[in-house]
């Protein structure tokens, strides 16, 4: 969605509309929602316009399913609106949730519009989170957000039992916030089921299978485990931004800020502006680079790296939804065919939560073995800015040549094989 005004709403406005907030006709089928839009925002220093993302809070109608961007709004333009379009979603999810939440148990809380809002309303929501078992760092960051939108209501005179001089201010070693005034029980802490990387002699596998299930993104899961990216920016590639090195074969990539699919409510934005390596090894990416090149072409106007079938620029969303397929076909191959120690793997895959994320945490994994300093990983990760182009080189040349020599064994004819038997099969 794109808007051409900046989301601003007067105050008499929002007090109008927070008088009414979680009253509605009954039997009317309404919820809150988060709504991502594109906005010509106007940079008061200069007079600039630039396009910006912004994260908004609709009121859906979901029989109609239809949707209005509630001038509740403007409590994630006050106090984010400066800051990245992932950080103004996380709190409007938060605001999202507890105003369905209100919607949801209006009778048994007594309550019909924010001006009756009361401080245990928050504590009994945030209790209700813990007893539904997400994690402790939920809650806080539930929390969190409830803390700025009671004071901002409470600026507005917008609740009628409580007053701003309620929210205690405190001083941290970086900046300062106001204390929560909820009492919550959090969870217990709890180990995370989260899957950051994957052995390295597991590696040829997997880009096997992503050939056979999900060719389309197999290049990108080699970018991923050999040069660290994310999956925003794998998606985010423009053909014309890579280039290879004659030498060592590697690709130097150019990954800036752009975002292909503006028709999408998400955000696949470069996270940070730089040239990202990505490691050649056994001629594997050579081989993936130039199948996919040939392959998939963008017929729209983005000159996409990677795109749907329908020759658009590749959604986030697509690209998770091929990346299950390899990992389900991945789990599957080594429960079906696997020895005792790879059926013991398939089974941790099956029980640990693990994503597209896991290519980037494999890339840490395996350059951290053998850098020398933190130093080191952080320009590979592209995580710092490079202050010496020279140290740079360097490094990367003496890890490049060890991570060649940990999978000689890995089936150096492994990938170009796979590929060459795939092309028989191309429609």
């Amino acid at each position: 969605m794109h808007i051409n005004i900046i989301c601003y709403w007067g105050g008499i406005y929002i007090e109008n509309q927070i008088d009414n907030l979680v009253y509605f006709e009954r039997g009317q089928s309404i919820k809150f929602c988060t709504v991502p839009v594109w906005i010509d925002y106007v940079f008061l220093s200069n007079g600039e316009v630039k396009q910006k993302h912004f994260a908004t809070i609709g009121l859906k109608d979901k029989t109609l399913d239809v949707h209005i961007i509630h001038p509740i709004s403007q409590f994630i333009f006050d106090n984010w609106k400066n800051r990245k379009f992932h950080t103004q979603r996380k709190h409007a999810n938060n605001v999202v949730k507890f105003l369905n939440y209100l919607l949801a148990n209006k009778k048994t809380l007594k309550i019909n519009t924010l001006k009756e809002l009361e401080i245990f309303h928050g504590t009994q929501y945030l209790n209700d989170l813990s007893m539904e078992g997400v994690s402790r760092q939920t809650v806080k960051n539930a929390e969190r957000t409830l803390t700025h939108f009671y004071f901002w209501l409470t600026k507005l005179d917008g609740i009628n039992s409580i007053s701003k001089d309620l929210f205690v201010r405190k001083q941290s070693q970086f900046s300062s916030y106001h204390e929560s005034p909820f009492k919550p029980l959090y969870p217990a802490r709890s180990p995370k089921r989260i899957e950051h990387t994957l052995p390295i002699g597991y590696i040829p596998l997997l880009l096997e299978v992503a050939i056979a299930v999900a060719k389309p993104i197999a290049l990108g899961i080699y970018f991923q485990i050999f040069g660290g990216l994310r999956i925003s920016e794998v998606v985010n590639i423009k053909r014309t931004q890579i280039v290879r090195r004659m030498r060592d074969g590697d690709f130097v990539l150019k990954l800036n800020k752009q975002n292909f699919r503006t028709d999408l409510k998400e955000d696949a934005s470069v996270k940070k502006v730089r040239t990202q390596r990505v490691m050649q090894i056994n001629d594997w990416g050579h081989s993936l680079f130039k199948d996919h090149i040939n392959l998939y072409k963008p017929l729209d106007e983005s000159d996409a790296l990677f795109v749907n079938r329908d020759g658009k620029a590749l959604s986030q969303r697509s690209y998770r939804q091929y990346f299950q397929k390899v990992k389900d076909s991945f789990i599957s191959q080594l429960e079906n065919y696997g020895d005792s120690e790879q059926k013991l793997l398939a089974s941790h895959l099956k029980y640990m939560k693990w994503s597209t994320h896991i290519g980037r945490g494999t890339f840490t994994n395996i350059i951290a073995e053998d850098a020398e300093n933190p130093y080191e990983i952080a320009h590979l990760r592209g995580d710092s800015n490079i202050t010496s182009a020279l140290t740079y080189m360097v490094s990367t040349e003496r890890i490049h040549k060890k991570i060649e020599q940990k999978v000689s064994q890995m089936h150096q004819t492994y990938i170009p094989r796979l590929i060459q038997e795939g092309n028989k099969n191309i429609e």
